[in-house]
């Protein structure tokens, strides 16, 4: 597990967190781990490198009507072999 040190705290926020500590029997570090945990837990979610492009190519989609396009290497071929 990762340890973390934390230094310069506001002895007003230190405070506090120690009377929560206290009113729920907890230690200051099951507290300060317990907060940390909720924030984390209120912080939506990144998509996916995949989901994003998925998310682009649809917009894309979309803005084009729904078109597709023709594979352009056939034309590459031909114009190579003039």
């Amino acid at each position: 597990m990762t340890q973390i040190v934390l230094d310069n705290i506001n002895p007003d926020v230190l405070e506090k967190i120690r009377n929560l500590a206290q009113k729920h029997n907890r230690t200051l570090e099951d507290e300060i781990k317990t907060i940390l945990a909720q924030v984390a837990a209120e912080i939506p979610p990144q998509p996916s490198v995949r989901a994003s492009f998925r998310d682009r190519l649809l917009e894309a989609r979309q803005r084009h009507g729904n078109q597709l396009f023709s594979d352009s290497v056939e034309l590459l071929r031909e114009d190579r072999n003039r």
